[in-house]
């Protein structure tokens, strides 16, 4: 997503070369709450996955889905033959975003996938200081190759890593980065199906900056647990993000809580349901903090012979509603 150090500098560049101011601080505010980030290459955080969406990004936990390389690399571990999935995301205005991946097994590195994740922030008009329009125009973009490998530490931990090349663009101005993620999943022995996860995502540096200002990678440490219910096929999961972040209180990083549920209703149809409380917060305020909805999602997943559908809608209250899709199969 478009940053802070990106909007700072993109209103220097508006303030010599400017744009519709307005459009374009609503673009990146939007961007911004969604992430819930003020950090550089705050998109390396976005949640691609419909079903991860659908869930409230509740999701490290989860096993067997090429999608888990977003949230958990460990993930992957338990994931079978050649999976690929595509994914697209309809944001606010002309924001958009996609992610392609394929996995499959290497020698001597057991489980390894390759990604490509986009973001177009679309066209802005230019105009000059007086606001007359120029007739020129300019495009933002965002744009990540992933790398992953994981595998088994033992019978029940597993473990992934994935590096990250990002590029971003403005216009004719450019900025880099390589930031890596780890990820740990343990199933536990003395019960079914509990499973539990810790993860550190985007850690690395700045290799190219759109400025001399130095700013953080979205570091963020995430811990989890799910449960498959013994009874009733449903998995319910629930995530702690940020820990790493500062808080007023120790007790405040309680608050950056996520929560889902996926329930199969029968081998070609599962439902899904997801409450995000940091995104609820962000999205918060005076006029809409009584019985808003902000941060609720849900989705479905349709199977179809070795194909997978899926669809979530995130809820941003008065900003609006993001749409995901994905399909995800097997090459054989």
């Amino acid at each position: 997503m478009l940053t802070k150090l990106r909007l700072s500098w993109g209103m220097h560049f508006l303030h010599r070369k400017t744009c519709r101011l307005f459009i374009l601080i609503i673009s990146f505010g939007v961007s911004n709450a969604f992430a819930g980030l003020t950090s550089g290459f705050s998109f390396l955080s976005t949640d691609f996955s419909p079903r991860s969406a659908a869930m409230g990004s509740a999701f490290i936990t989860m096993r067997g889905d090429l999608n888990t390389l977003n949230l958990n690399p460990a993930g992957l571990v338990s994931v079978k033959g050649k999976p690929f999935l595509f994914n697209y995301t309809n944001y606010l205005l002309d924001i958009n975003g996609g992610q392609a991946a394929y996995s499959f097994i290497a020698p001597y590195l057991q489980r390894v996938a390759v990604a490509v994740s986009y973001m177009d922030y679309g066209d802005f008009k230019a105009s000059d200081q007086y606001a007359t329009p120029t007739g020129e125009s300019f495009s933002a973009h965002d744009f990540a190759l992933t790398l992953t490998q994981a595998g088994n530490l033992d019978r029940y931990f597993s473990y992934g890593v994935s590096a990250k090349y990002a590029f971003s663009q403005i216009e004719n101005y450019t900025a880099q980065a390589l930031a890596f993620d780890f990820g740990l999943q343990y199933a536990a022995p003395f019960e079914n199906d509990l499973f539990f996860a810790v993860t550190l995502l985007n850690t690395g540096w700045n290799v190219k900056r759109y400025s001399n200002v130095k700013e953080s990678l979205p570091t963020m440490l995430n811990v989890g647990v799910s449960k498959k219910l013994a009874h009733l096929p449903l998995e319910v999961s629930v995530m702690l993000r940020g820990l790493n972040q500062d808080s007023g209180e120790w007790y405040d990083r309680l608050k950056r809580f996520s929560a889902g549920g996926e329930l199969t209703l029968s081998k070609h149809l599962r439902l899904r349901l997801g409450y995000n409380h940091s995104l609820h917060q962000d999205l918060e305020t005076s006029a809409t903090a009584q019985g808003n909805f902000g941060g609720v999602s849900g989705g479905m997943a349709i199977y179809w012979k070795s194909f997978r559908f899926d669809y979530a809608y995130s809820n941003l209250q008065d900003l609006g509603n993001v749409h995901r899709f994905g399909i995800s199969g097997y090459i054989h």
